[in-house]
């Protein structure tokens, strides 16, 4: 899943600010399956805290 989760972080079709400070990556995972994958910012690098398929309101 890691793998998957990355792709999907690497490859969005669309980015969302949900929170201030979380973005919401909607992206194919390595089978072309939508996910979203929530990212903050760390101190070094992006950190994901979340990943789950895409939900209907993400794809409208």
């Amino acid at each position: 899943m890691d793998e998957d989760m990355q792709h999907a972080f690497a490859n969005p079709i669309r980015i969302y600010e949900v929170d201030e400070g979380l973005r919401m990556f909607i992206g194919p995972d390595r089978s072309a399956r939508l996910l979203e994958v929530g990212v903050v910012e760390g101190d070094i690098a992006p950190v994901i805290v979340h990943a789950m398929p895409a939900r209907p309101k993400f794809l409208r």
